[in-house]
């Protein structure tokens, strides 16, 4: 008897071990979801209306006249701009860039999406899901590159032939000492002259020509590997190619700004008290060198004569904000900022942003202005070292700002 007694204690304990009480699955549940997200909007008697509508002139003339004073010093020389400042603005402005896609928009994709009223998939499923968006975007701006890049379009052979230069050979009367449109003999030639005359259309000679279409297409494979082919000619792009390739870099630059610049405006109109006056001037910190840093790029393309799309960009830029200020008003009693499909959103919209911007950034004005052959052509000494030092105050003054906005 007291054996049986003792068996069944010792199965009892056992079993007891072994069971999850109901009690215990509670902590699972509300790891999925902790709390409720906000609904609603903002208190109707607590929501300065007037003051909002101020703020939303304020950011349409600091984002609009930010973005459209480079282009602006350019059209008119009587403001005596001078060159050193639009110089200072553009690398000041590409730190301004990097800072805003890292600081910024990265961190505010994470905190959004990682909130932890929203459902387990976002906070314990897979919270990398802002770097994953961010990621994607990178990979969609780098194959659109590419699909409309003007280099693939320069010169075309058969199926067995790499694409490669063809310019007629012209004359082989020398030139004037002073003439800068010199014929290489050599791919030697050419290539050592590649950060002189990096602007200028460049001659590949017959001889070069014939001795690459001459190779096997084995031989030519073989060379590439050894990376010692003369075939890997320059590729040649017109002065209307680079023109569009810069806009097309240009647009690029300006949608991964403006994607997340309206729900900025939304976010600050639905803000009340002591925090709206912090985020509005944050917010004009934020827009004004965000717009230089843009503006100086729009100013730097080679546009004709009394074009309008310059200024068309400059607009779309000053009335983002303004936009999604507009929106915010219109919905504060509906909208919250902190709601789930507020949260999703907006993470959503910054980690794409984040992603173009981090592309735009590094690859097309990093990258493109210190580390190509023309940049050690045009930035050389003391002007590299300022330059650098611009990067910098652009990236410390746009992530010193981050600590608000």
């Amino acid at each position: 008897m007291m054996a049986t007694v003792t068996t069944t204690l010792v199965v009892y304990r056992i079993a007891a071990v072994f069971r999850t009480p109901a009690s215990s699955k509670l902590p699972r549940q509300k790891a999925k979801r902790s709390s409720t997200c906000e609904s609603g909007g903002v208190d109707g008697a607590e929501y300065n209306l007037p003051l909002h509508v101020i703020a939303l002139f304020i950011i349409f003339f600091v984002s609009s006249f930010a973005c459209g004073f480079p282009m602006l010093a350019l059209k008119f020389p009587r403001l005596h701009i001078p060159q050193s400042f639009l110089f200072a603005v553009r690398h000041f402005g590409t730190g301004v860039l990097i800072a805003t896609a890292f600081v910024h928009l990265l961190p505010t994709a994470f905190t959004s999406l990682g909130n932890p009223c929203l459902s387990g998939f976002w906070t314990t499923d897979y919270p990398a899901m802002p770097g994953a968006i961010a990621l994607a975007a990178v990979f969609f701006v780098t194959v659109i590159e590419m699909i409309f890049s003007p280099a693939q379009h320069v010169c075309s052979g058969g199926r067995d032939v790499e694409r490669i230069v063809c310019r007629e050979m012209p004359s082989s009367t020398p030139k004037p000492a002073g003439d800068d449109s010199k014929v290489m003999n050599t791919p030697d030639d050419l290539s050592r002259s590649v950060s002189r005359h990096e602007e200028e259309p460049r001659v590949v000679t017959e001889a070069g020509v014939r001795r690459q279409l001459s190779q096997s297409p084995s031989q030519r494979a073989a060379d590439a590997e050894e990376g010692t082919s003369s075939a890997f000619l320059p590729i040649i792009l017109s002065p209307e190619q680079r023109r569009q390739k810069a806009f097309m870099q240009c647009i690029l630059l300006e949608i991964g700004i403006l994607f997340h610049s309206v729900f900025i405006g939304m976010a600050l109109s639905v803000s009340i008290g002591s925090t709206f006056i912090v985020l509005l001037i944050a917010i004009a910190f934020h827009q004004s060198f965000e717009g230089l840093a843009l503006g100086s790029r729009i100013a730097a393309l080679d546009w004709e004569q009394g074009a309008i799309q310059p200024w068309l960009m400059a607009m779309a830029y000053g009335c983002t904000t303004p936009i999604g200020q507009a929106i915010g008003l219109a919905t504060h009693t509906l909208y919250s900022p902190d709601s789930e499909v507020g949260l999703i959103m907006v993470g959503t919209m910054n980690a794409i942003s984040s992603g173009l911007l981090v592309y735009a950034s590094l690859i097309e004005l990093l990258a493109e202005d210190f580390l190509s052959d023309e940049s050690w052509r045009i930035l050389r000494g003391k002007r590299r070292v300022y330059a650098c030092i611009l990067v910098f105050l652009g990236a410390f003054g746009m992530s010193l700002v981050g600590a608000w906005a």
